[in-house]
Formats: structure tokens, C-alpha cells, sequence
């Protein structure tokens, strides 16, 4: 039986060792802070079939597309695709309509400008929805914060902040609800245990067809 590669083991305060399988079908290891490496060895080793199992599954999944930010590529936002358009007007900066529009001016630094717009609209619209949230549940954050992750879309600080990465705000809106539902949750469940999850049903009876989505789909949303 080949040796199982372990890509990163991730330490924290968690009680219980966790396994994920990474976008790009590599395995990460959430562990406690004194977890023994034997012991983590030997967890992934008994996990074997489960783990073959999940990266043949992220490998059968769509791939993302790399982007060389040239006219016509498309962009996602919200769950709708726009195709990238660049305008003669130096004072267009970026601009969504129909289109992804951005102005030749800014073209040679293309590629941050465009992620600075993702990250500021996230941050409006992430903010929006969370506040929305907390409001129906109750379920209050120290602080909302935007983020670069690329492997969680989303965390929860052990002083109660709120993480979401900006690359979140490609997916449809119901699926950035769901991401944010599962952060708040984890203010009062900070485990993925039955009462984490029923907690989460109370407030999204559907959330498990949103989560699929969103495993389905990851690798689309990475840029």
C-alpha cells in the first residue's frame, strides 16, 4: 500500500484530529497542538481508502481556468459569468454591467486591479449578508474581515471575528448565505458535531444541496 502524502498539518486549539483534501488533491491535517506526529501518521494511515477515495474525487471535478486577463475571458461575480472588456475611458477604473469592463489605462497592473475590486466588493456584500444574519439568528461577530485564503472559504477566531475569503463572492448568493450561516453558527458550535449542524439546519433547511454546490464547484471560483 503506497505511504499517504501529507501535504501540511495545520495546529490549533481543536480537540480532534480532521482531514482535508485541498482543490488541487493535496492533504491537509487539522490536528490539536500537542498531537504526537506518530499518532498523526498513524490517523491518516487507518484513513487510507477514504483518502483515495476524496482526491480521485476533487481530481473529477471541474478545473479552474487560469486567467491571462485578456479581453473576453470570463469573470464570475455573484454566480453570473462576465466576460472581460477593456474601454478606451481612463476614468472607468473596473466597472460591471453586461460586461466586466476595465479601462486600458489600468491594463498593465490588470491583474491586482481586478482583485482589488473583487476584494472591495466582497467586502460590501459579505458584510451585508453577515449583518442581515446575525440579526435573524442572534448570533453576533466581534468582527467581519476579508481575507486572501484560498484554501477556507471561510474561519472563526477564537476572539469571535468572522474570516471570508474574497474569492467567495464568485460563487451565487446562496451559496456566499451558506458559507456565512457556517461561520455563525461556529460562534456558539465550534465543532462539526450534530448539534453544530442541526443548528445550522434550523436556519438553512437546504444547506446541504448549497454545500455540495460549493464542493462541486471550488475549483471555479479559485483565481
Amino acid at each position: 500500500m503506497d505511504a499517504i502524502r501529507i501535504e501540511k498539518i495545520v495546529r490549533s486549539r481543536r480537540r480532534t484530529i480532521a482531514l482535508v483534501i485541498t482543490p488541487d488533491a493535496r492533504l491537509v491535517v487539522r490536528a490539536p497542538l500537542k498531537a504526537p506526529v506518530a499518532m498523526i501518521d498513524e490517523f491518516v494511515q487507518k484513513q487510507h481508502g477514504w483518502i483515495r477515495k476524496k482526491v480521485a474525487e476533487m481530481k473529477g471535478r471541474p478545473q479552474a481556468l487560469a486567467h491571462a486577463y485578456e479581453e473576453g475571458e470570463i469573470f464570475w461575480f455573484l454566480g453570473r459569468s462576465y466576460p472581460l472588456y477593456i474601454v478606451d475611458d481612463a476614468g472607468a477604473g473596473v466597472q460591471r454591467t453586461d460586461r466586466l469592463c476595465v479601462s486600458c489605462t489600468i491594463k498593465p497592473d490588470i491583474r491586482s486591479v481586478i482583485q482589488r475590486w473583487y476584494i472591495a466588493e466582497a467586502a460590501k456584500e459579505i458584510h451585508s449578508r453577515c449583518m442581515w444574519f446575525s440579526m435573524i439568528t442572534g448570533y453576533s461577530p466581534a468582527s467581519v474581515r476579508i481575507t486572501d485564503a484560498r484554501q477556507r472559504w471561510g474561519s472563526c477566531t477564537h476572539k469571535g471575528g468572522l474570516n471570508f475569503s474574497w474569492r467567495l463572492i464568485q460563487a451565487p448568493l446562496e451559496i456566499v448565505d451558506y458559507v456565512i450561516v457556517h461561520e455563525l453558527v461556529h460562534l456558539k458550535q465550534p465543532d462539526h458535531s450534530r448539534k453544530f449542524w442541526a443548528k445550522v439546519d434550523a436556519i438553512m433547511p437546504d444547506y446541504k444541496r448549497r454545500r455540495m454546490w460549493l464542493r462541486e464547484n471550488e475549483r471555479l471560483l479559485r483565481i
